[in-house]
């Protein structure tokens, strides 16, 4: 791989890491068992090697600061692995950090750090791009050893490193025994590498990411690893419960469900359940993933040893993204049932060939299935899925609420809204970017908690706020500026139905609020 590219890759990464991590003056006294320091959160003797830096170029300034005895062991440690900081000690490493030096000598090694990181997932023999973003955060986060752990293990997934996607990396993450626990920043990265060097993605090795070119992923629960109907608990191959590229079945009709944070939801339960390797292929026993993904909060990244097949699957993922209407019940869905049950709870279903045949057409988070035969979640958007989504009568990107809204008198631009079975009041302030609070007071609700089915509730229209996208915006540079906090874009996107995080200058967004 050419430098420059290397060097282009590690400052997307850095933009990453940087949002992810702290600030120049930022000290963690015990992080995991020794201090950590900077913008980068650099640990244990890479903290120690960043201050020697500092001190150095500072001299007697430093000493003045930190005073002659910390200043003397920075000077002449060689391991501070297990070195921890008293609250003293971090306010006077706090301000050397966040002196000019200290900040000169932070951009220095980090830029070295970061293109060092790239540099090992090149090693390894990851070529592509937004996997090497990934990588890079991964190692920064957990260390070479995690970084490697995972990249061979997408490696074997993959069928060799050369081949590994987004998705591959993103999956054996998941999996991964030690950085699996930090799933909310794994999805964070992966969406926002998703949205980096999509040419390169499409075009050089059919990644996920490009847009005619792109390879369309799906997931599915596929055939045991005896290559029958059944076979032990767990994913013994890698490849039973896993994602694929877009395969046509034919199908008979997809499902959509109205709400695009709906739809999300599902694809990310999908998502972690092919990366648990914990869930396997077996008819006999389909229904252990609903036991023990029930007994986690169907947070399947944490689900133990069981067996699924490919309409459990798709039935416990529907639980997850906490859909209107939709159980599991003493069996769970087949594909023979699953049409009526879909209708059942909202979604909306196409037949038309059209919209089935090509993977242009895939909606990420749309159920396709096969009666009596197969069934795949849709975890990318195809070329031409804004048609689909019309097809179905949805506007692409604008979720649809479970309940219904109405206009009301009480005030200006007041809905109100009708309360469906498994609403709770924050999940209904969450759809109109408002807080339980305030919908308790404004509908003089006393207990939040106790809420019924049928009951109305008033949305007020004077708290919505909204925001004209301009040229180089970002979702997450939006939420830094207008609600104080760029980790918040989530609720942007939610709001607004958004499937991605690309948007465009002259878009008009709703705000949550502050």
């Amino acid at each position: 791989m050419k430098e420059e590219l290397k060097k282009q890759i590690a400052a997307e990464a850095a933009k990453i890491i940087f949002a992810n991590e702290g600030n120049y003056a930022s000290v963690n006294p015990d992080d995991n068992g020794a201090l950590s320091v900077g913008k980068v959160q650099w640990h244990g003797n890479r903290a120690l090697s960043l201050l020697k830096k500092i001190v150095q170029q500072t001299g007697q300034a430093a000493e003045a600061v930190l005073g002659k005895d910390l200043y003397r062991e920075i000077t002449t440690a060689s391991d501070w692995g297990s070195r921890k900081a008293t609250a003293a000690e971090k306010a006077k490493l706090s301000q050397i950090l966040g002196s000019v030096q200290g900040k000169q000598a932070q951009d220095a090694q980090a830029e070295e750090d970061i293109l060092s990181y790239v540099t090992h997932g090149v090693k390894i023999g990851i070529e592509d791009p937004q996997s090497l973003v990934y990588f890079a955060d991964l190692e920064n986060q957990g260390g070479a050893g995690a970084s490697k752990r995972v990249g061979n293990a997408a490696a074997q997934r993959a069928g060799g490193a050369g081949k590994v996607t987004l998705a591959f990396i993103h999956t054996a993450a998941l999996a991964d025994r030690v950085m699996g626990k930090y799933s909310s920043r794994r999805n964070l990265v992966y969406k926002k590498a998703q949205e980096l060097f999509k040419e390169a993605a499409g075009a050089n090795n059919n990644q996920t990411g490009g847009k005619e070119t792109m390879s369309i992923r799906i997931g599915h629960a596929s055939i045991s690893e005896n290559g029958t109907i059944n076979g032990a608990k767990g994913d013994s191959t890698g490849r039973e419960v896993c994602i694929a590229t877009w395969y046509p079945k034919p199908w008979d009709f997809v499902a959509i469900h109205p709400e695009a944070a709906v739809r999300e939801k599902h694809a990310q339960a999908v998502e972690a359940a092919c990366g648990n390797d914990n869930i396997g292929y077996g008819q006999g026993d389909r229904n252990t993933l609903n036991t023990l993904a029930k007994a986690v909060n169907y947070v399947l990244s944490k689900v133990g040893k069981c067996n699924c097949d490919c309409s459990s699957l798709q039935n416990v993922a529907a639980v997850a993204s906490g859909a209107a209407g939709v159980t599991y019940g003493s069996n769970g869905w087949t594909t023979s049932t699953m049409k009526a049950a879909l209708q059942k709870a909202g979604y909306k279903i196409i037949t038309d060939r059209a919209y089935l045949d090509s993977a242009a057409y895939c909606v990420r988070g749309a159920i396709y299935v096969k009666s009596g035969s197969h069934t795949v979640c849709g975890l990318d958007n195809g070329a031409n899925y804004q048609k689909t989504l019309a097809k179905a009568g949805l506007a692409a990107g604008t979720p649809q609420a479970s309940g219904s809204t109405s206009s009301g008198s009480a005030g200006s631009g007041e809905q109100v809204y009708t309360v469906q079975k498994g609403d709770t009041l924050s999940k209904i302030a969450a759809k109109y970017g408002t807080t339980y609070q305030k919908l308790a007071s404004y509908n003089g609700i006393a207990d939040p908690n106790k809420i019924s089915v049928g009951q109305k509730i008033k949305i007020p229209g004077s708290g919505v706020k909204t925001y004209t996208v301009k040229s180089g915006d970002s979702l997450w540079a939006i939420a830094a500026a207008q609600l104080g906090d760029g980790s918040r874009y989530n609720e942007i996107k939610t709001m607004n139905g958004l499937t991605s995080n690309t948007i465009h200058a002259g878009q008009t967004l709703k705000l949550p609020e502050k």
